[in-house]
């Protein structure tokens, strides 16, 4: 019985071997990391003196509600802008890190390219 069994593991080893063979590249190429990124958040223009946020009331001229939205509009602008810097950066970064387990993957073909070990 326990000779069934090593026959019958050996034989599965060997049709293993012979089936998990894969053809492995001479070379493999390192993928190289994007440049580092660090956007710069804009910073949000300050709430006029005359409103008062609490109470949700304002004493403003009507110029400086006008500069302060014309303001806001322009923060709104750049920080979608910033927001989109964010994302191409995490994409760059996404595109690298599928790249390396690519390379990895490249590297384990070569240095092991059967999954079972004989010898």
């Amino acid at each position: 019985m326990i000779k069934t069994i090593v026959g019958l593991s050996a034989a599965f080893l060997v049709a293993g071997a012979a089936v998990a063979q894969e053809a492995a590249p001479a070379v493999c190429t390192a993928p190289t990391p994007p440049a580092i990124e660090r956007p710069v958040k804009p910073s949000r223009p300050p709430v006029p003196g005359c409103v008062n946020e609490a109470r949700g009331t304002h004493t403003c001229r009507n110029n400086v509600l006008r500069e302060y939205e014309a303001a806001m509009i322009r923060y709104q602008g750049q920080f979608s802008t910033h927001v989109d810097q964010i994302n191409a950066y995490l994409r760059r970064l996404e595109t690298y890190t599928r790249d390396a387990v690519d390379y990895a993957e490249c590297e384990r073909r070569i240095v092991m390219p059967s999954t079972i070990i004989t010898g």
